[in-house]
């Protein structure tokens, strides 16, 4: 939590106005930070002088003030619901531990709730500019395997040596340059302008802007002067084939010489080898390895579309939502489980626009960006567990809470799940008899995943899964097929029968139970083309199985 945010949430706590995901927010940071105890009384005081200097009261402020505040705190009940500790100045304004109480009304719970302040509808403003680092993206790719951990598909290319151990990928340099790298190989994208490879093959496409890209081996270097040419790289050699235009090699002891269309020649420490075996150095290039990516996409959504058939006959699916690109115009989202008879109903679609989903498919997405965008569904029963999973592009998290399924209130039993703008997962379940655990325990009912979100995922696809494990007593977060987080729910927090009733897909409840117009943005700034909810507990390698037969990339 930064100042900013800080400051704002103690004045929505002061002002009475403090959302209940906000003030548990800000309830663990007054138990573990005495700054922001001291802020909050400092705040406080601040807060009573000005009622007082509004009022000319008189008198002043020193003993008179810091009692006012200690009741203040204890008794205001606009907003407050339970004790925490605050440290106070006395004397020279010396810093002494005291207690406050923060009590919440269980009736007033959702007036209260949809009182945020308009602060929270401005983005939070950062003190630098996000930035990224890498001068390459990694578009495409068939069977690679990586030595450590693996590069997604529209991920930036990280700096330094990498190791492709087998398969092949397609890199897009921010010179314009296409290129595609066979494994073995063992290399560094070092700029826009230039790769040092040190064994493998690839095969560079070189538009205009970019000519004099080169390739550094350690027998010298091939300069492109347009337009294509494959290189097979050794310890010992770099092979060199010129497809299309003309590039000039480069020795380690200065010489060079020139090739043009068809021409190879072998580059060596001590010079240059003519006749060289020109088949040896034949490899896809950009263009072809896209369109074999395509077809093997395609193949991978046949597969996705069979797999799907067989997901919907699952008995502990509620809820799956898709978005049918043949449909037509239409507002209603059908729910495709076909075996539970507590089975959701169809969702409705406010506002959110149809778009391009994660195969291409025109049509097949919802955008929630639009302002007030969401769809509404209503699931009925009670549930032991819950798995929670959807396919999702985030083009930014510039609210504070970016919305993905929220229950209109969050009585006991309900679910909120949610992205923080500091791109952890939230996940809670409000326990029974919240108003009567120990407030140090009722703060760990939130549960969040390690940050996995930063501006490098921006605009790509992505499956997000939580899961509550009633039996083990745990919850778990993943991105894709990997863990990001899991943990242990105490015994008193734990919730085995949980309720959905009237809920909403990437957005939350707000305004529509108030009449005042105001609501603060929750709304996820992305998209949308499949969302799933399963009574009880997926197992890790079932969220693998899910992710390996949705994954468009998966080859």
């Amino acid at each position: 939590m930064n100042p900013d945010e800080r400051s704002l949430l103690i004045d929505s706590l002061l002002e009475g106005q403090i959302s209940e995901a906000d003030l548990l927010r800000l309830e663990a940071e007054l138990t573990v930070d005495a700054e922001v105890r001291q802020e909050y009384y400092r705040r406080l005081q601040l807060d009573l002088l000005l009622e007082r200097e509004a009022s000319e009261a008189p008198g002043d402020w020193d003993a008179d003030i810091t009692v006012q505040a200690l009741t203040k705190a204890q008794t205001d009940s606009r907003r407050i619901t339970w004790v925490a500790m605050v440290a106070l100045a006395t004397a020279a304004c010396l810093l002494i531990a005291t207690s406050w109480m923060l009590s919440r009304d269980r009736e007033n719970t959702n007036q209260s709730t949809a009182g945020i302040i308009a602060a929270a509808t401005v983005p939070q403003a950062s003190s630098t500019e996000p930035s990224a680092n890498g001068f390459a993206v990694l578009s495409g790719q068939s069977g690679a395997v990586w030595d450590g951990d693996p590069i997604g598909n529209g991920a930036l290319v990280p700096e330094g040596k990498l190791h492709l151990k087998s398969g092949l990928v397609h890199l897009e340099l921010f010179s314009g340059v296409q290129m595609v790298i066979q494994g073995d190989a063992l290399f560094s994208v070092d700029s826009p302008m230039q790769v040092s490879l040190v064994r493998g093959r690839a095969r560079a496409h070189v538009p205009e802007p970019a000519h004099g890209f080169r390739v550094k081996t350690a027998s010298g270097e091939v300069v492109d002067l347009g337009t294509e040419f494959t290189v097979d790289v050794d310890q010992d050699s770099a092979r060199v084939k010129v497809v299309d235009g003309e590039v000039e090699l480069q020795s380690t002891d200065a010489l060079t010489r020139r090739l043009t269309d068809g021409q190879a020649m072998q580059l060596t420490a001590a010079g240059f080898a003519d006749h060289l075996p020109q088949e040896e150095l034949n490899l896809l290039g950009p263009a072809a390895f896209q369109n074999e990516l395509a077809q093997l996409q395609s193949n991978q959504f046949s597969n996705w579309q069979q797999s799907r058939e067989r997901l919907r006959l699952d008995p502990r699916l509620i809820a799956y939502y898709q978005v049918n690109p043949d449909a037509g115009w239409s507002r209603q989202l059908v729910n495709q489980a076909a075996a539970n008879p507590n089975a959701a109903g169809d969702g409705a679609v406010v506002a959110a626009e149809r778009t391009e989903d994660r195969w291409g498919r025109n049509q097949g997405a919802l955008d929630f960006s639009p302002m007030g965008s969401r769809v509404r569904v209503s699931v009925p029963g009670e549930h032991r567990g819950l798995t929670l999973c959807c396919w999702v592009k985030i083009n930014s998290l510039d609210r504070w809470y970016n919305s993905l399924f929220l229950t209109d209130g969050h009585e006991s039993g309900e679910p909120h799940w949610q992205i923080m703008n500091d791109g952890r997962l939230f996940f809670s379940v409000k326990p029974p008899d919240s108003d009567q655990l120990d407030p140090q325990l009722l703060q760990q009912q939130i549960f969040y995943s390690d940050p996995f979100w930063d501006t490098s995922l921006s605009g790509r696809w992505i499956m997000l899964t939580t899961v509550l494990d009633v039996d083990r007593k745990r919850v778990s977060h993943y991105l894709n097929d990997r863990s990001i987080g899991s943990h242990h729910v105490p015994e008193a927090l734990l919730v085995d029968s949980v309720k959905i009733g009237s809920a909403s897909i990437c957005n939350w409840s707000e305004p529509m139970y108030r009449t005042d117009a105001k609501f603060v943005v929750r709304n996820l700034n992305g998209s949308m083309d499949e969302f799933a909810l399963f009574s009880g507990a997926l197992s890790e390698q079932e969220i693998k199985d899910l992710f390996q037969t949705g994954n468009p990339h998966e080859h």
